[in-house]
């Protein structure tokens, strides 16, 4: 009897979750800062001082990509080319930061979880599931 019903409430959890469709969930930049913040650490060793650091960039950043991103929503849009520049050099500009931050061995090893991390996105061969970016295994802020 247990079994029904619990195969019951199961079906009816799952019609109502595919019923709502595909639901968006808030970005928020804290979450993302903790989440990157929490895999750096794991994967580079950061101290205290490194972590808040880090913390702190990532928090600025996710908030550039909110206001970015309400932007986009208001209408202003941006040509494809424009926005892959400024996340180019957004990103140029992230990784001067974490030079700053980071030890010269520490370092090495975020420039090779990034080169990984593209690799996995253009399909390459599947190693190590701790670079940075994505949650998903894909990322350092995998859960």
């Amino acid at each position: 009897m247990k079994k029904i019903i619990f195969a019951a409430v199961t079906l009816l959890f799952s019609v109502s979750m595919f019923a709502q469709g595909p639901q968006r969930r808030e970005f928020k930049p804290e979450d993302m800062a903790t989440r990157m913040a929490d895999g750096m650490k794991k994967e580079l060793s950061l101290n205290d001082k490194q972590y808040k650091s880090v913390y702190d960039l990532y928090l600025k950043r996710g908030e550039e990509m909110k206001a970015r991103r309400e932007k986009g929503q208001q209408g202003q849009q941006v040509d494809r080319e424009a926005r892959r520049e400024e996340m180019k050099k957004s990103q140029e500009a992230m990784n001067a930061e974490l030079k700053k931050i980071l030890t010269a061995e520490q370092y090495t090893k975020y420039e090779e979880m990034l080169k990984q991390q593209q690799r996995q996105r253009q399909g390459g061969p599947r190693g190590h599931q701790g670079g940075p970016g994505r949650p998903g295994g894909q990322g350092m802020g995998a859960r």
